[in-house]
């Protein structure tokens, strides 16, 4: 894929006493957004703004399974106090 296809001509329109763009059809499609979902904006130090999907949230079942996952994992001697306790470190 060519770095022209993944560029986009925006227009700033008006929505009420903000501004707005719109995302043409293509360009969500490539990072996976659609209606209602949500876009986090940054502001690069070069004036470039970035647009990236926000992390969908995790929800009751998935931290379910996620703590059932955890509990059943080994626990470990803590790596950090043993090199503590060396002279090299």
């Amino acid at each position: 894929m060519a770095t022209k296809d993944l560029r986009w001509k925006l227009t700033v329109s008006k929505w009420g006493h903000s501004l707005a763009v719109r995302l043409p059809a293509e360009s969500a499609r490539r990072i996976g957004v659609g209606e209602g979902d949500t876009l986090i904006a940054e502001v690069s130090t070069d004036g470039r703004l970035i647009l990236a999907p926000a992390r969908r949230p995790i929800g009751k079942a998935e931290l379910r399974r996620l703590r059932r996952f955890l509990e059943g994992q080994k626990e470990t001697t803590p790596v950090v106090g043993d090199m503590r306790s060396r002279s090299r470190y």
